[in-house]
């Protein structure tokens, strides 16, 4: 039976790959995130983020730590919306933090009266209160991001407390649209105001019936429809977020009741200006990381999964088990091949095994060859290249340009001063300061790489190397044949 006939091209974005979780490789960061004090989970994009949110999603409370999850995506978020709740009598870095726990303690109360009522746990007054409000204002019982934002909240007269019978809950006439309230500085107070008090009885309810009950809050795709423009913004946004998510973390209260997990890329997370990130960065951060073996565990999954029994799998070759030979050129096992063309992210290993698939034809062995793992590399290359494109247009809008800069350099060993050269052919008038930056931005992000005790390594491979810009720079491999680059020069060593 040829490979094409049983395993298959996999969907490259974890939300949209219906089968993750029967090949789903268990991270140890999933047991950070659930057994130990850890609230940020970090990674690059396609370092498999979404991938653990979505096992979080589906995950039974046994398996994580005893933790109900609730997971929220804001691929879709409004993110201009927010800022109707911003509280303009707070702080820069306070200001929408009290929207957070808003929306939070909406989403956990809602959780928490659905947990007790599948335990046929009789609710108290309070929480029969909230959930009549809950189903009254947001016209859900489990509001969506949306719901919770776009509410009838900012048309009610006057909230009661506990205590108060939800019928004498009133509303103004018709409903609000985002331009209404945007457009109403009274309507923007009714909203925080209401809002604001509500976030003071739903915490207080929950801080009060949660008992045992453990719930886990995962935020996902918080980097998504970010308009250019408003980023410094948003930014302040998400450092109300973390900030807001550490407070959390820290009310003696709430720890081991809820914990708000956020999904960040690492870069977005460095980004932002505020005291303690460092520290916030080692005491409560699960930066997600890989290696070459790791990889080929993940990707092993995929493979016990679809071989068929007759096929009889070699568990110690692992990804090895689809290649009819054993070492590719210099006695490099092709795992190893392909994550040197990689960024070592799970993407881009899925990728790379897609474009080998599709440069397959059928041979006497049934399995990949050699010259099939070559020929998948200028896909490949090419592929990597669109995904550092998508990674950073929003964020640092001169990729592209940076890109074609490497390109007319025309090798992939180059010292900086060819650099500067090209780089001022691309970018006129640029000062040096920006120029070191730019070099930087290249290093920080493996996309060029320098030697290191002999070898060529780049920061995704190896964290803690530095950049010496008297030392020559090499262009990732992942981009040699997108950016057609030859290895040097005819006068130049390789």
């Amino acid at each position: 039976m040829d490979i094409k006939e049983w395993f298959p091209e996999f969907q490259v974005s974890a939300e949209t790959d219906t089968e993750l979780q029967s090949y789903f490789f268990q991270l140890p960061e999933v047991r950070q995130i659930t057994g130990s004090r850890s609230w940020l989970v970090l990674g690059r994009k396609g370092m498999g983020k979404t991938a653990i949110y979505e096992h979080l999603k589906v995950s039974p409370s046994h398996s994580l730590d005893g933790f109900e999850t609730i997971c929220v995506n804001f691929r879709d978020y409004p993110w201009p919306a927010h800022q109707l709740y911003k509280d303009s009598l707070a702080g820069e870095l306070s200001a929408y933090q009290k929207s957070w726990r808003y929306l939070f303690f909406v989403k956990a109360i809602s959780k928490l009266v659905e947990i007790k009522e599948q335990n046929s746990e009789k609710l108290s007054k309070e929480l029969k209160w909230a959930k009549e409000y809950i189903e009254k204002i947001y016209g859900n019982p489990d509001p969506s991001l949306t719901e919770v934002i776009f509410s009838k909240i900012a048309r009610i007269k006057k909230i009661g407390g506990p205590g108060v019978d939800v019928e004498d809950l009133s509303f103004d006439v018709g409903e609000v649209s985002f331009d209404d309230v945007a457009d109403d500085k009274n309507l923007q107070s009714k909203l925080r105001s209401n809002a604001f008090t509500l976030l003071g009885y739903f915490e207080s309810i929950y801080k009060a019936n949660c008992g045992s009950i453990k719930i886990l809050i995962a935020l996902d795709q918080l980097d998504e429809n970010w308009l250019q423009g408003e980023i410094e913004e948003y930014s302040k946004v998400l450092i109300n977020l973390v900030n807001t998510c550490r407070s959390i973390s820290l009310d003696p209260q709430l720890s081991g009741h809820l914990k708000v997990v956020p999904f960040l890329r690492t870069d977005i997370y460095h980004s932002l200006r505020f005291n303690d990130k460092n520290k916030l960065l080692q005491d409560s951060a699960v930066v997600i990381s890989w290696d070459t073996e790791s990889l080929d565990n993940m990707f092993f999954e995929r493979v016990k999964k679809f071989a068929p029994i007759e096929f009889g799998i070699d568990k110690d070759k692992k990804s090895g088990n689809l290649f009819e030979f054993t070492y590719a050129r210099q006695g490099t096992p092709a795992i190893k091949y392909i994550t040197r063309r990689s960024f070592f992210r799970p993407r881009d290993i899925i990728v790379y095994f897609n474009k080998i698939r599709d440069c397959h034809e059928k041979n006497k062995s049934g399995l990949y060859s050699s010259s099939e793992l070559y020929e998948a590399d200028r896909d490949a290359s090419a592929s990597v290249y669109n995904e550092i494109i998508d990674e950073w247009s929003n964020q640092f809008p001169e990729i592209e340009s940076l890109l074609s800069v490497l390109q007319t350099i025309k090798v992939e060993t180059f010292s900086y001063r060819d650099f500067t050269e090209k780089h001022a052919a691309e970018f006129s008038n640029v000062p040096e300061g920006d120029r070191r930056k730019h070099i930087e931005f290249l290093f920080d992000n493996s996309i060029v790489g320098q030697k290191k005790q002999g070898r060529w390594e780049y920061v995704c491979s190896a964290p803690n190397l530095k950049m010496n810009i008297e030392q020559e720079f090499r262009t990732h491999h992942a981009l040699k044949y997108r950016l057609h680059l030859i290895e040097s020069r005819p006068n130049q060593a390789v």
